[in-house]
């Protein structure tokens, strides 16, 4: 069964089960400033989860996240990822645990029970993936969910207790907190062999019941509202269903990885890595084109820093491990965009990458030949400090030596950490983000722009534009890199001037921006 089928029987399932399909939200949640990312199917949910909008009960959606807490082991492992797609049930109040695990069930295996002897009334939205594979976990003091799935018929030996750190959402969250919504969860694995808690067994869907709002004196105290809050990733599904033994051995992947591999190369690849390159590259270029439709950009803060990194770590991996030829202008990244467009046709989400592939091409393609300036000076410095540290016996790099390259070429940290981990060494974080702070530390204060201007003092470039001649100043940056536009007004910090002198900092207002 294709990914994009599986997608297409999720929402169609719960549908069934009277569940507002929900469009996905974009990776850069608009209403919610607590969050780099969209990591999660519940986060355009919040609002309704705190009780604050009480329009929906149910709800059921394929949301595109973004994670990076994992990135070094992207393209190392078999289902870790920077974007996926996360599949997501949800109610805000209304039914609780024995209708989630249910319906969980239902969907996975196409029956009502444990036996099969009941079947779903809808066997064309299930999976039938078969029941003796699959085995549960539940939280230790979560006896109400163990119940209900023994009710169900799945035998004890296959029902396992976890601890909180485990089955506890936030994890821990009894013991260390955060204060606020919490409670226990139970989650669905497959096992190839059949066998229960192995090393092959996936995690394949997390039933999360919110219940409790925790104390500060560390009590649990039942929620008046109770929500469910599930998850299941997309890529990780496919892979059961499919059954391959790797997500990027799936067909949301391995057109992608095929494309990679068919790079033009030099002689020099490193066969012992190539699987590790091929993969990440078709991971990190499908989580760029998606970020930059979604309207971010390359920059050295943020998000955009975060989509710098996975370009350039995605660049380095193909030059220096595919030994990847680019064309005459430094690409090659931007080859594989219509791939992944192809394998994306069927998803909710194409007609969006269309509207925006010249700009994703243009964004991409301007990165990259940025990148190899900085290949070019500080790679080759990284090199040298590598080669002289070993020399020494030394296994790890300075911080301040990272951060001279982050500062002056624009070396991300983790590219730096991938090139001393190749060469068997490490970098110090800590003396990189001591660096990092001090420098941020003596831009703000060497600043025209501290304080209050772009933070809500009385006379803000907000609060005056409107006098200097047009009040439309327009954002065309979603479909444009570049405008040709006119200059309406130069603020110098205090007030609009007429001019500005060598060596000023001053803000630009134009008519229209990119």
């Amino acid at each position: 069964m294709k990914t994009s089928e599986l997608r297409k029987r999720y929402l169609a399932f719960f549908e069934s089960k009277e569940h507002p399909v929900r469009p996905s939200d974009l990776l850069t949640p608009a209403n919610d400033p607590t969050v780099l990312f969209t990591s999660a199917g519940m986060n355009q949910f919040k609002e309704y989860f705190l009780g604050k909008k009480k329009d929906l009960t149910r709800a059921t959606s394929v949301q595109k996240c973004l994670r990076t807490g994992d990135m070094e082991n992207v393209g190392r492992t078999p289902s870790h990822h920077s974007f996926f797609e996360m599949l997501g049930n949800f109610s805000f109040g209304d039914y609780f645990k024995e209708q989630a695990i249910a319906w969980a069930w239902e969907f996975l295996t196409g029956t009502l029970d444990f036996a099969g002897t009941k079947k779903s009334k809808n066997p064309e939205l299930c999976l039938s993936l078969p029941a003796e594979k699959l085995w549960v976990s539940v939280y230790e003091e979560d006896d109400e969910a163990a119940e209900m799935w023994t009710q169900l018929g799945v035998p004890a030996e296959r029902i396992v207790r976890f601890g909180q750190e485990d089955n506890f959402w936030p994890a821990n969250a009894p013991s260390e907190g955060p204060n606020g919504p919490c409670g226990p969860c139970s989650e669905i694995y497959f096992d190839s062999d059949g066998k229960v808690d192995s090393p092959k067994s996936v995690e394949v869907w997390n039933l999360v019941f919110t219940q409790y709002d925790r104390q500060s004196d560390g009590s649990l105290e039942p929620l008046p509202r109770k929500n469910i809050d599930t998850g299941m990733g997309l890529e990780r599904l496919s892979t059961v269903v499919q059954g391959v033994t790797s997500d990027y051995e799936t067909d949301g992947f391995v057109p992608l990885v095929e494309a990679a591999r068919k790079l033009k190369r030099g002689p020099k690849t490193k066969k012992d890595s190539e699987t590790f390159a091929l993969h990440a590259i078709a991971d990190h270029v499908r989580a760029a084109v998606f970020l930059i439709a979604d309207g971010v950009m390359p920059s050295n803060e943020g998000r955009g820093y975060v989509l710098r990194m996975v370009i350039r770590r995605a660049y380095r991996l193909g030059r220096s491990i595919l030994d990847v030829i680019p064309s005459n202008d430094g690409t090659y990244l931007v080859q594989l965009i219509p791939t992944v467009l192809e394998v994306m046709k069927d998803s909710p989400y194409i007609d969006d990458l269309l509207a925006k592939v010249t700009l994703v091409e243009e964004a991409l393609g301007d990165e990259e030949r940025q990148f190899v300036q900085t290949l070019e000076s500080g790679g080759h410095l990284l090199a040298l400090k590598i080669e002289e540290l070993k020399s020494q016996g030394k296994t790890e790099i300075p911080g301040a030596e990272a951060f001279k390259l982050y500062d002056t070429f624009g070396f991300p940290f983790e590219l730096t950490e991938d090139a001393a981990a190749e060469q068997g060494m490490t970098v110090a974080r800590s003396g990189f983000d001591a660096a990092l702070k001090e420098q941020q530390k003596r831009s703000r204060a060497g600043s025209q722009f501290a304080g209050g201007i772009f933070a809500g003092d009385s006379l803000t470039i907000r609060d005056t534009i409107t006098n200097i001649g047009s009040k439309d100043q327009q954002f065309v940056g979603y479909k444009n890199l570049k405008a040709h536009t006119q200059l309406l007004g130069i603020w110098d910090g205090k007030s609009w001037v007429q001019e500005a002198q060598a060596g000023q900092q001053v803000g630009l207002v134009l008519e229209q921006s990119p």
